[in-house]
């Protein structure tokens, strides 16, 4: 064999490693000179020409020149080293449409007699990767947010504790005096209205914060809808006008009250967004319809704004994951989507009408479980139950103690009120037939409530135990049952519910969770 025999085959050999290379990677590879221009490159095992005679790797992989700034294939060529660097750039994809792509570029440099002579640019399609870390962040960002949101509802909670306590001690008092005139009645009943507007809203930050064991049950639409065009009307401008529109004579449908919740909140808050800077109305109506042959009854929410529309060629895509007319710093893309999830899980149906320049309609229909209108009790203080027995108190918050001291004695109990857990054990192993209810909080220093509880049990196993805690902390009622917790109250707890549990309890003994 001569000398170019061998040399050709070295050639052939050489080129068929190259190509075996190039066949395994599932990327782009390109191999540039010094000046960053392309020389050749390959996609999915194809060998392909550069984009003419100077074409940079900018202008094949279509990548925005404002990421050139500190490029990591220069640097790879300036001090031959191998180089990882991302960036966003166009892609041609299999339907021959441009597509918006987020490349990693590792770049190795190319060595000639010991002098770098250009970089071979391995390039991976990582956008899906991108935006599956993206969602991990966000994700652990709510989180993080969740936690921070029970701790603050935990503090807030034992503030409106004596408000709503001592307003309702005043109220009972004077109702009882025969001093409670008209105009009194009134100022104690905003006192005590706004107070339950602070409570409904630290519910729905616990709501929408905290991954909370979900529970289907039967629903009414309407306190729901009032209790979230409350929370948005904290939320949007006040250039925007809520309306109600409720049908009273609708029943009721099974679902978990937080997915209810969040589907009315997420259709409202893309009303909202449809609306900015400008004046609007957001309209949300509860009707009650048949709509199947079989005379079955639906019930119909809808949410309806006067904002700017929605093209009809968005209207197929507006329910996709991600899928967002709004910058991308102001907002996820995910509402819709999880609408449109969470409405099929529970049979629903969700139908959309939009016009542009006069608004959007968003309609969700859910099966009637069951016919029933909701009435609303309303219970005199004077009608409480009431009772004489002696009850164990332990709150690590003063003001709570004495506020609920105060209560459950002007209803005729005996109360031992204490701001220490391992206090309080002490003096109950001292004379432990004494009492005939613990009512403890759940979060305390030297002592949580359910170690109290179970400390207490070993002595009085058959001791009633009311557990009252601010917190969303993650204990499911069969954990509380084990432990032998009769009932968990979240505060703040009204002097109404207080009387209602403790005569409850008391009376039957049994597990009300």
């Amino acid at each position: 064999m001569d000398l170019m025999e061998k040399v050709n085959c070295v050639f052939s050999e050489s080129n068929s490693q190259l190509q075996a290379i190039v066949n395994g990677f599932s990327g782009m590879l390109i191999y540039v000179n010094k000046k960053l221009e392309v020389i050749w490159s390959s996609r999915g095992g194809v060998f392909l020409a550069a984009d003419g005679k100077g074409a940079n790797c900018c202008d094949l992989l279509r990548i925005n020149t404002e990421h050139c700034v500190g490029c990591s294939v220069a640097k790879t060529i300036v001090d031959a080293s191998v180089e990882v660097g991302v960036s966003a750039g166009l892609l041609r994809g299999e339907g021959g449409e441009d597509e918006d792509v987020i490349f990693e570029i590792t770049s190795s440099p190319v060595q000639e007699k010991g002098h770098v002579v250009g970089a071979m640019l391995l390039v991976n399609n990582i956008t899906e990767r991108f935006h599956l870390e993206k969602r991990l962040r966000q994700t652990q960002k709510m989180e993080a947010i969740g936690t921070l949101a029970g701790g603050v509802a935990h503090d807030f909670n034992n503030v409106l504790t004596p408000i709503l306590g001592y307003s309702e001690i005043i109220r009972l008092r004077m109702e009882q005096e025969g001093l409670l005139d008209s105009a009194m009645d009134g100022y104690l009943g905003e006192i005590l209205s706004a107070a339950g507007r602070a409570q409904k809203l630290v519910e729905q930050i616990l709501t929408f914060s905290c991954s909370a064991e979900q529970k289907i049950s039967l629903q009414y639409g309407q306190p729901v809808i009032k209790e979230v065009s409350r929370l948005m009307r904290t939320m949007l401008p006040a250039t925007i006008k809520i309306n109600l529109d409720l049908d009273e004579d609708c029943g009721r449908i099974s679902i978990d009250p937080v997915h209810l919740q969040q589907i009315i909140v997420n259709l409202c808050t893309n009303s909202g967004h449809a609306m900015e800077g400008r004046h609007g109305t957001l309209t949300i109506s509860l009707v009650s319809e048949e709509r199947d042959e079989g005379g079955e009854e639906w019930l119909e929410i809808i949410v309806a704004d006067t904002g700017c529309g929605i093209e009809d060629v968005l209207l197929e895509r507006i329910f996709e994951p991600y899928f967002t007319t709004r910058e991308k710093e102001q907002g996820t893309g995910m509402g819709l989507a999880v609408v449109h999830g969470l409405v099929h899980s529970y049979g629903g149906r969700l139908r959309v009408e939009s016009e542009i320049g006069c608004g959007t309609s968003f309609h969700v229909s859910f099966p009637v479980s069951e016919k029933a209108v909701l009435v609303e009790q309303v219970v005199s203080l004077s009608e409480l139950q009431c009772g004489s027995a002696d009850i164990l108190l332990v709150d690590d918050d003063e003001q709570v103690v004495d506020v609920s001291a105060a209560l459950l004695e002007r209803l005729g109990y005996r109360v031992l009120p204490l701001t220490s857990a391992r206090k309080a054990l002490v003096l109950f192993l001292q004379d432990p037939s004494r009492f005939d209810l613990l009512i403890t909080d759940l979060t305390m220093p030297d002592l949580t409530g359910v170690e109290l509880c179970g400390e207490v049990r070993k002595v009085r196993p058959d001791l009633p135990v009311v557990l009252c805690t601010g917190y969303s902390e993650k204990i499911s009622e069969a954990a509380l049952g084990k432990v032998g917790i009769n009932h968990c109250c979240l505060k703040p707890v009204s002097f109404k519910e207080l009387a209602r549990v403790v005569a409850t309890v008391l009376a039957k003994g049994e597990f009300l969770l």
